[in-house]
């Protein structure tokens, strides 16, 4: 417990694997706990496994079913879908200690730091760092922040000095302290200092405060604070853990009265708070409030929520994700101005996160330009091909987005994954094909031109269907390859069971396999590869549902970490296919391959690809047709050993291909 208080996440990981290990009768609580410090290193395949053995005794806990449906793939590829959306800056400011809570403040910034910057030399008992203290840095001319300072030294205390929130219309500054004279004391005889909120009057003309009071809803009992202010002034949202919460820390509601004191905290209620630790909040106006929790759906320790507000109510919640959360902690998130950013939404949030300067770290976040702008023009005449369509393929030639231009030869999409597109091709009925890398549009204006030549294409298309029924089947995936078992291009989830892709040239030395959740894979040489006089050359496929009959037992086959090579043993095993495939014309085989869990999930559902691409390959190679050859790859859903911290000698027994014979 100690090592998760502390963020020591993988000692904490290990040593609670450990005690699994030892089947210890609180394992159900040391599952939760495994899951969470698996979750805040990115492990979401092991914290998914972790979460649900918890949730089998427990499954009434709905936060945990949250954090379990974070680790899956529909989840996790939601969350991470606007990765691009926004640059990040760890600022040039951050030191190796904390550096947390950042609030704009006129034309620069305050924050919490854990730096010893002046006489003030307690050390915190709970992590062995200086205490915190407000420091203030401001932009210089050329908009850089340059080196902090402590803020004033009127508002310097004995203890921490956390998240502020300033009142521009009364210049009252409310921080989150600790109470300093408290005699109470932990389990261990540790003096406790609950937190409470003061206020301070700010003097923008001198640059000075007034000395810090107590505001009157603070009580020795429990802890108060990370304040911030909606409607004007009139409302404070607050983090406490006072009795006749939800969880942890909650998520509170106060109002300013006429005498200046502020009214019996209120509850914000379940929609927002959890069993958890809802807390930081920052009102970004009078209807939308970003928080931190580490529950609801996320994807890390502290994830950043984003919720919206109707009269009073909280009417939705939704999660930030990448690259704003990740697997870590990411909280106390605050937004410039949109007049100070040129209507440009721009902030800064605190992280933990892999690779930083110190234990917590401010960055500074910015929109990136969400229009990527494609313009398709004669190469000869130079004027707009309207009509012609545009297509993006990502790093796996898979299509991810088509398009098609105007009468100004102009279209304009979100370019949120530019960074994970390869290339963008353009066509039509009268202009050849032409693809271009994404490398060369400039990123500082996101726009391209494709010249295209007159002339037709070559298009291949077709539908994926049932063998039985004749029905398309909505969800197939189609791939092109070449003679030499390469693959050439990839068709993600078809639309309705028709698939459509352009060729360069020919394909009468090309064949295709089409993939299909139960059903067998199927390797289709192309029949006819004459175009019609559109360039159009068909080819339906047609999939038979999976069969569960095996003839022979076959061994499975194991691959290196990270590699789709064939092992000397596996190519005994792939021997021994090819002689009963050899032997017997009416057998085929269906190699189905896997991944242990390391590795993000997509990733994972590529390598499995790849190696039941080589293990083909093999067999091809010594003359097996590859219509006798059905195909499967499941990346790590589908492991043989169930496991969260996998031996290594696990881990090999989930890299494999299992083969069966079939008729």
């Amino acid at each position: 417990m100690c090592y998760q208080e502390n963020d020591k996440y993988r000692k904490a990981l290990n040593i609670y694997q450990s005690i699994l290990n030892r089947k210890w009768e609180g394992s159900d609580y040391v599952y939760l706990n495994y899951g969470l410090m698996a979750k805040c290193l990115g492990l979401y395949g092991k914290a998914g496994n972790a979460f649900e053995k918890y949730l089998f005794n427990h499954a009434e806990d709905k936060d945990v079913r949250d954090l379990y449906l974070s680790c899956q793939t529909e989840y996790l590829t939601k969350l991470q879908a606007n990765t691009h959306v926004y640059s990040l800056d760890n600022m040039f400011f951050n030191s190796e200690y904390k550096d947390l809570n950042p609030l704009v403040f006129f034309d620069g910034l305050i924050y919490s730091s854990s730096r010893n910057d002046h006489v003030k030399s307690k050390i915190h008992h709970r992590d062995g760092d200086h205490f915190l203290d407000l420091h203030y840095v401001e932009k210089n001319d050329l908009g850089v922040y340059e080196e902090s300072e402590i803020l004033h030294a009127q508002i310097l205390h004995d203890y921490h000095v956390g998240q502020s929130i300033l009142d521009t219309l009364t210049n009252y500054m409310y921080m989150t302290v600790n109470i300093t004279n408290q005699r109470l004391v932990d389990d261990d005889e540790l003096a406790v200092h609950h937190l409470q909120i003061d206020k301070t009057i700010y003097d923008p003309v001198n640059h000075d405060f007034t000395k810090p009071k107590a505001i009157n809803i603070n009580s020795p009992k429990y802890s108060i604070g990370h304040p911030t202010l909606m409607n004007y002034g009139q409302t404070m949202i607050f983090a406490s853990d006072m009795p006749g919460g939800y969880g942890g820390v909650d998520l509170y509601r106060s109002h300013l009265e006429d005498n200046g004191d502020w009214s019996e905290p209120e509850n914000l209620g379940s929609k927002i708070n959890t069993s958890g630790n809802d807390m930081f909040p920052s009102a970004y106006d009078d209807n939308t409030l970003y928080f931190s929790s580490d529950r609801h759906i996320g994807l890390g320790g502290l994830d950043i929520f984003k919720a919206t507000l109707r009269n009073d109510s909280i009417v939705s919640i939704e999660n930030v994700g990448a690259p704003i959360n990740s697997s870590t902690d990411d909280f106390g998130i605050t937004f410039i101005p949109k007049s100070q950013s040129n209507g440009i939404e721009e902030g800064f949030f605190t992280s933990n996160r892999f690779g930083g300067r110190g234990s917590d770290d401010i960055y500074h976040f910015k929109a990136r330009p969400s229009d990527f702008i494609v313009f398709v023009i004669d190469s000869i005449t130079r004027e707009p091909i309207e009509g012609a369509v545009v297509e993006c393929y990502d790093k796996q030639y898979m299509a991810i987005h088509q398009f098609e231009t105007d009468k100004t030869g102009y279209v304009k999409f979100n370019s949120r994954e530019k960074d994970e597109m390869l290339s963008i091709a353009a066509m039509s009925q009268t202009y050849r094909y032409k693809e271009v890398s994404v490398g060369k549009v400039k990123s500082s204006n996101n726009i391209i031109i494709i010249e295209l030549a007159k002339g037709k294409n070559l298009q291949l298309v077709g539908d994926v269907l049932d063998a039985h029924t004749k029905q398309r089947i909505p969800s197939a995936e189609v791939f092109l390859f070449d003679n030499d078992n390469t693959r050439i291009r990839s068709i993600g989830k078809t639309e309705g069971g028709h698939y459509s892709m352009i060729l360069t040239s020919l394909p009468d030395k090309n064949y295709l396999i089409g993939n299909a959740e139960e059903y067998g894979t199927a390797n289709v040489k192309i029949t006819n590869p004459t175009p019609d006089r559109y360039g159009i050359i068909y080819q339906d496929i047609y999939l038979r549902p999976n069969s569960k009959k095996n003839i022979v037992d076959i061994e499975n086959i194991y691959y290196p970490f990270d590699s789709p090579r064939l092992t000397s043993e596996a190519k005994k095993t792939l021997n021994d296919v090819f002689d009963y495939l050899d032997q017997n014309d009416q057998l085929r085989a269906e190699l189905h391959a896997h991944c242990d869990i390391r590795g993000t999930e997509g990733y994972n559902m590529q390598l499995s690809l790849r190696r039941v691409e080589s293990a083909m390959n093999y067999l091809v190679s010594r003359g097996i047709e590859k219509n006798r050859l059905v195909l499967g790859y499941f990346g790590e859903d589908d492991t043989a050993v169930d496991c969260i911290e996998c031996t290594e000698y696990q881990h090999q027994m989930n890299r494999r291909t299992e083969i069966r014979i079939l008729k």
